[in-house]
């Protein structure tokens, strides 16, 4: 079975690749990014976004519930 193969450091395998939480948090604590980067190397594959903040016209009070 084909492994994914890392750009910089050309390491093989899906367990070097590894997320974190971004150190920026919402109010509620929760973090706004997950970084998905190489354990080997520190190669970023992407940074995703966890906390989204809603746009447009909303429709009423917005509740956060905290976890």
């Amino acid at each position: 079975m084909a492994e994914p193969k890392c750009p910089s450091c050309a390491i093989e395998g899906i367990e070097h690749i590894v997320s974190k939480d971004s150190e920026e948090r919402a109010r509620d604590r929760n973090a706004w990014f997950q970084v998905v980067y190489c354990n080997s190397c520190g190669h970023i594959y992407g940074v995703f976004a966890k906390h989204v903040l809603p746009s447009g016209k909303q429709n009423g009070p917005q509740l956060v519930l905290n976890r």
